[in-house]
């Protein structure tokens, strides 16, 4: 009688254990372990790939004439671009980066025709821009996924020529390109794919006030002859939309 009473509570103790480590098993099958939190500070660098529409001014002035013939001009296409900056996290879920991005090649627009009397126009805009200001971020997904707008300064090189060709011969204006300063704003997501490497979209518009790269017309087209002092503007109040892809290292990350 004593044996079989042992005989139980052992019995009764192995099915005690062997449901617990059965509960064990199955913890820890539905419990996969937490996604540890990433942190964004720190130096980063980059390539992107996108496409660019916007437009500029294109105007002449004959003195002869006097009058002046305004155009918008229409300029768009793929390009590519590289970035870097730095980054810093604090508190947990947001982030501050300082960025520097060059977008290239230059973008020269489609010639575009405008008119003079007894004289017809064709002009070349370009635009090149570099934009260099904050993004700031929200993170989510275990600290993975950046949300963030930008925005801040735009420099670059604004520009083209343009062709006057009437009964008088022919007359260029080529003032080639000068620096300009603007703005810009935009937003963007970026997602880390691994402690390193991430890939991001973004957004920007892209706003240039000067009046252009400005040069007198040389030839022999009698509205716009050489020395009357009528002149060319190229890329005036220039704008750009830009969507890129872009892939980042980010070096200091953890």
């Amino acid at each position: 009688m004593r044996r079989s009473g042992i005989t139980l509570l052992l019995a009764a103790g192995l099915s005690l254990g062997l449901s617990g480590a059965a509960s064990a098993a199955d913890m820890l099958v539905k419990a996969p372990p937490p996604v540890p939190l990433f942190d964004w500070t720190g130096w980063y660098g980059g390539v992107n790939v996108g496409y660019s529409w916007g437009s500029s001014h294109a105007t002449t002035d004959s003195v002869a004439l006097g009058l002046t013939n305004i155009e918008s001009v229409r300029h768009d296409g793929w390009e590519a671009s590289v970035e870097g900056g730095y980054c810093w996290q604090n508190p947990a879920t947001y982030v501050a980066c300082v960025e520097v991005r060059y977008d290239f090649p230059r973008e020269h627009s489609s010639p575009t025709s405008g008119t003079i009397p007894l004289t017809t126009l064709t002009y070349q805009n370009n635009v090149d821009p570099i934009l260099i200001g904050p993004h700031l971020g929200y993170l989510t997904d275990s600290n993975h996924m950046m949300w963030y707008v930008a925005g801040g300064l735009a420099i670059g090189e604004i520009g083209g020529h343009a062709v006057g060709v009437g009964v008088g011969g022919t007359s260029t204006a080529n003032p080639g390109s000068v620096w300009s300063a603007g703005w810009f704003a935009g937003a963007g997501i970026e997602r880390m794919i691994d402690q390193h490497w991430s890939w991001k979209v973004e957004y920007d518009y892209v706003r240039f006030g000067s009046n252009g790269a400005t040069a007198p017309y040389i030839g022999t087209e009698y509205a716009l002859l050489t020395g009357s002092g009528s002149t060319g503007s190229l890329g005036g109040h220039a704008f750009d939309n830009i969507m890129t892809f872009g892939i980042n290292y980010h070096f200091g990350a953890h």
